[in-house]
């Protein structure tokens, strides 16, 4: 059965990779991105819909936007991608403070409820997934001789402050929404050195793959083990106990 997912968090053109291969995997792609990238994709049925991560009206109109091209959303993704954004936030500051909330606490929790409120307005079955791809901190490589060879350019406070955050909003939404009959929401987290995380190909390819399986479970991962993080490359989410 053909589905769509929209893909917010991590922007064209960084997104690339992770919007083919969805659509490689079958399934019709709404990515966040300006028109004028479009030109990026070499998939030309890939849809690219704006997100200015500081407006609550965005997140909704991000959302109205991606039911328009694709129908009634069957999955979303939220990818916190920490490596990426170590990158473009090097800078402690005060006046970089607002854009960091903004860019990586904010915009995720403006399109969560969007999304949420939306897919109970339909009742129609759709998953909300949170993705986590890991990053060393300052503080991390501060405790470990390893990371300090190794890693040159680890997460400052405002970008490990978020990923904290991200990480305990998505636990706590999928308890709250976790046993509601229509909604399922999948927490997954890797490190940027595993071999699904390294390349956004392989860890959407992966991730498809574990839609599919979700689907086909003969009953919905309940709140409890929806709150549970899912280590990217999990072979079978029936290995849960609940299914057993």
């Amino acid at each position: 059965m053909e589905q769509n997912i929209l893909i917010a968090g991590k922007n064209l053109p960084e997104s690339v990779d992770l919007a083919e291969s969805f659509a490689l995997q079958g399934f019709d792609v709404i990515i966040t991105g300006r028109q004028e990238e479009k030109k990026l994709l070499q998939n030309s049925n890939i849809q690219v819909a704006p997100w200015n991560k500081t407006s609550a009206v965005s997140a909704r109109s991000l959302v109205i936007q991606s039911e328009i091209a694709s129908g009634k959303l069957d999955n979303a993704l939220l990818y916190f991608d920490a490596p990426m954004f170590a990158s473009q936030f090097t800078s402690f500051s005060i006046e970089e403070s607002p854009r960091a909330l903004d860019e990586m606490v904010s915009g995720f929790q403006y399109l969560a409820i969007e999304l949420l409120t939306r897919f109970e307005q339909h009742r129609t079955k759709a998953k909300l997934i949170f993705a986590i791809k890991t990053h060393p901190s300052v503080n991390d490589v501060l405790h470990s001789q390893s990371l300090k060879s190794s890693v040159s350019g680890p997460a400052n406070p405002f970008v490990a402050a978020a990923e904290a955050s991200f990480a305990t909003f998505a636990e706590n939404v999928a308890a709250l929404y976790g046993d509601k009959e229509n909604i399922t929401i999948l927490l997954v987290t890797g490190n940027s050195q595993s071999e699904i995380m390294k390349k956004d190909s392989t860890f959407a390819s992966w991730l498809s793959n574990y839609i599919f399986q979700v689907d086909g479970l003969k009953r919905k991962i309940d709140a409890k083990h929806s709150a549970k993080w899912i280590k990217a490359g999990a072979k079978n989410p029936g290995a849960f106990p609940f299914f057993n």
